[in-house]
């Protein structure tokens, strides 16, 4: 039988791997891992011996669950950030915001190079949000617009970046902790 615990816990390694590389997309890989970790534990309170431990204790998954709220926060503001140093409006802001969403999904599909095509999508759907958002400005030429889509593009690529960090340290913590009490 513990073969078989040994197997289950190199298959949520190699899983939480891949969760990693999908918030690297702009998914919500973080998330996913701490769910799948959350669900090894109701099943293991189903099936396991009582004399058995649960996989992951609720000080991991809830330290886990932190960090991933962190990584979240991380890369939703700094889009509008970056924006808002380059000088971007409100609208400029929440452009960048909206750009970068529609930007993921569509750079997915567009650009068909695993990783790069979601990450280009989200840096240029930011910018673009960022143009259209200021270019509803009635003073606003799109000249003026540049310097705040550089920014929004600078911020949406910081914040993924910052993303990636922190997914890594939830997927260490909990491949540990599926091999070790």
């Amino acid at each position: 039988m513990d073969w078989m615990l040994y197997l289950a816990g190199v298959l949520f390694v190699l899983t939480g791997m891949f969760c990693v590389v999908l918030s690297i997309v702009g998914l919500p890989g973080t998330w996913l891992m701490i769910l799948l970790a959350v669900v090894v534990d109701l099943v293991d309170s189903f099936y396991l011996s009582s004399n058995l431990r649960p996989t992951f204790s609720w000080q991991v998954l809830i330290v886990c669950g932190v960090l991933g709220l962190i990584g979240e926060i991380l890369e939703f503001f700094a889009t509008g950030i970056g924006a808002k140093k380059a000088g971007a409006s409100g609208r400029g802001m929440f452009g960048s915001f909206i750009g970068a969403m529609v930007g993921v999904v569509a750079g997915t599909f567009l650009i068909p190079i695993p990783v790069l095509g979601s990450i280009a999508g989200a840096v240029a759907g930011a910018a673009g949000g960022a143009i259209l958002g200021e270019l509803t400005h009635e003073d606003k030429e799109f000249k003026d617009t540049i310097k705040p889509a550089t920014g929004a593009m600078v911020g949406r690529l910081m914040g993924t970046l910052s993303k990636l960090p922190i997914a890594i340290i939830v997927w260490l913590i909990l491949s540990v902790a599926v091999f070790w009490p």
